[in-house]
């Protein structure tokens, strides 16, 4: 009978090896990963590189671990179809080639010392590249084949689109004459996501604008980190409905046994064997009530485990939240005389979940804090935003009543949500995993300020930042994080126990844009000025929000039709504009100024310029 499937672990040397070929079928959706967006669902890239050089940095003696790929095939045959991980497959590709691209491109800024052997290593690093992305064939002459080739039928032809871009060629030479605007955008990408990597290895391999002897040991060391010491779990299975059924499980049920399953176990067993080596002194233990503490107490959520695991790390977790939460447990605690090594680490898992449980449910009984972490949590990042913050509660010790942890907390918060909503609106700024972790450790090392200092604006970005929350905002995903952030403001201005949260789930509302952005023929939004509306319409004095199903209805009708939708709701900042009997130029015009004047004294910026 044959074998189902087969997990195999695979550092890249033997997931590229001689002969492997990778089909994409053409029913995968295309290349989506992005090196230029503001979150890590859009700049994945990004991530990528930073936790593959922050890995190689550290010189960490273990392997790092990418995730897995699930495969149809033989390993006979050595030609798979890719039916998950094409993406983190693709992108390996690009940046093994950026790293061939980069090289030829340094022949011409070689430094002085040993010239002539940093041109011999450039050109057998180049081959040893080819020989990790290409396989030879000899058809008279040696003609190199893809490893990975993108299956097409009909349609537009990424496969050349890659050919191209792992030649080092530029996107001139696709045709995109017939492409459509998606097609263009994500050829594009494939290029865009090679100069990223090109521009990486620059800053890390090059001195002083020049490659020189001791670039190129450490970029062969690099190489070989890529090849030796990054690793995946290829999944292989022999039918594509198991390929499937295997695909299925893993992304959408999750793997059989989770890490909080293991992790009870883990609790469980250490607490029995604690029992075990002195019954007298532990008698009043019950290790599964132990359990049941986390679990009921705190709602204990399988992200806890690696959330919190990343902010005792300061980095990605290897292999499972799990393994890394054993490594830590086994390494970095220790029994006194008054406690034993696992009730010490007992009672810091239990305390660090009361302070998850805060954060994520805005309950640390401080308002603006709350209204603060709003912000943050919806801001894109989640998981990042999450470890850094499980770091900062613990750092602080915060307690609902520590008047001193709680302005320690809210200064720090303050000056983190400054910096995202200026990584938000800034155009060329980008998210990056860096300083997060660059802060969590800082703080795992009592080095409050510095930890601080990671995410502090000077002077010009905070002038840029006032600049552009005035200007029209047209990406409705963080316009909508604004105008939540001014209501939240507006909302502590009340009185305590007017106060209702329950007024706006962030989640289930929408952005309105009160003047359409394609107002309706005969509508009153023709009758305003044709500039005036086209510079307001995208500002935030045009903005409210409303429940998707209210959104919905109110579309881009006048405002004798939309006022009824907004006098239903419950939110007062939308209800407000319901009740006025017509709106005109100035009432926009205040409205833009109240609130970017709120926005701004809100965030610690100076108002006073906003006309």
């Amino acid at each position: 009978m044959d074998t189902l499937f087969t997990p195999e672990y695979k550092v890249l040397n033997e997931l590229f090896g001689r002969d492997t070929k990778y089909i994409i079928p053409e029913y995968q959706r295309p290349y989506s990963w992005e090196c230029i967006g503001k979150n890590d669902k859009n700049n994945q890239v990004n991530v990528m590189w930073e936790d593959l050089i922050g890995y190689f940095n550290d010189k960490n003696p273990n392997p790092y671990f990418l995730g897995s790929m699930v495969l149809v095939g033989h390993s006979s045959s050595q030609e798979y179809q890719v039916i998950d991980g094409q993406q983190r497959l693709t992108s390996l590709t690009i940046l093994f080639v950026a790293i061939k691209c980069f090289l030829i491109r340094t022949k011409e800024i070689i430094a002085e010392n040993k010239k002539q052997d940093v041109a011999n290593y450039i050109e057998q690093a180049t081959g040893l590249i080819d020989d990790i992305v290409f396989n030879k064939k000899i058809f008279g002459a040696s003609v190199q084949e893809k490893k990975v080739r993108i299956e097409k039928a009909t349609g537009f032809d990424y496969d050349n689109v890659l050919k191209v871009a792992m030649e080092c060629g530029n996107i001139q030479k696709i045709n995109l004459s017939e492409a459509n605007d998606e097609q263009r955008a994500i050829s594009k990408r494939y290029f865009d996501n090679r100069h990223f990597f090109e521009t990486q290895l620059a800053d890390n391999f090059l001195t002083d604008k020049k490659f020189g002897y001791h670039d190129a040991e450490r970029l062969n060391e690099f190489i070989e980190f890529l090849k030796q010491k990054v690793a995946v779990v290829r999944i292989l299975a022999s039918r594509f409905e198991v390929a499937y059924q295997i695909f299925e499980i893993l992304n959408n049920r999750g793997l059989p046994l989770s890490n909080k399953d293991l992790f009870r176990n883990f609790v469980i067993k250490e607490f029995h064997a604690l029992k075990a080596l002195n019954p007298t002194k532990y008698s009043h233990i019950d290790p599964n009530q132990k359990w049941t503490e986390l679990e009921e107490t705190f709602d204990l959520e399988n992200e806890f485990i690696s959330r919190w695991v990343e902010s005792k790390k300061a980095s990605n977790q290897q292999y499972s939240a799990f393994n890394d939460l054993k490594d830590l447990y086994e390494n970095h605690y220790s029994g006194t005389l008054a406690k034993s090594k696992i009730e010490a680490f007992f009672d810091e898992i239990q305390r660090d979940l009361s302070y998850y449980a805060w954060v994520a449910n805005f309950e640390t009984g401080h308002k603006t804090i709350n209204d603060k972490l709003q912000v943050i949590l919806n801001a894109g990042n989640t998981t990042y935003s999450m470890n850094l913050l499980l770091s900062l509660f613990r750092h602080c010790q915060y307690s609902e009543d520590d008047t001193k942890a709680k302005q320690k907390v809210l200064d720090f918060i303050s000056v983190y949500e400054r910096y995202i909503l200026y990584t938000l609106l800034g155009p060329s700024k980008r998210f990056s995993s860096k300083p997060i972790y660059d802060a969590i450790k800082a703080l795992n090392d009592n080095r409050f300020e510095d930890a601080k200092n990671e995410f502090s604006l000077d002077e010009e970005e905070i002038e840029s930042l006032r600049e552009l929350i005035q200007k029209p905002i047209k990406d409705n995903t963080i316009a909508k994080l604004l105008i939540a952030k001014y209501f939240w403001i507006q909302d502590s201005e009340l009185e305590e126990d007017l106060i209702d949260y329950s007024n706006l789930s962030f989640e289930n509302s929408t952005l309105e844009h009160i003047i359409p952005q394609n107002p309706q023929e005969k509508t009153n939004w023709l009758d305003f000025d044709m500039n005036f509306r086209k510079e307001m319409t995208y500002k935030l004095g045009n903005m409210t929000l409303l429940t998707k199903k209210k959104n919905s209805s109110a579309k881009n009708y006048s405002f004798d039709k939309k006022k009824e939708q907004y006098k239903r709701t419950r939110l007062s900042i939308t209800r407000s504009i319901g009740e006025k009997a017509v709106l005109d130029e100035a009432f926009f015009q205040n409205r833009q100024r109240e609130i970017v004047r709120k926005l701004l004294a809100d965030l610690g910026i100076d108002a006073s310029k906003v006309l």
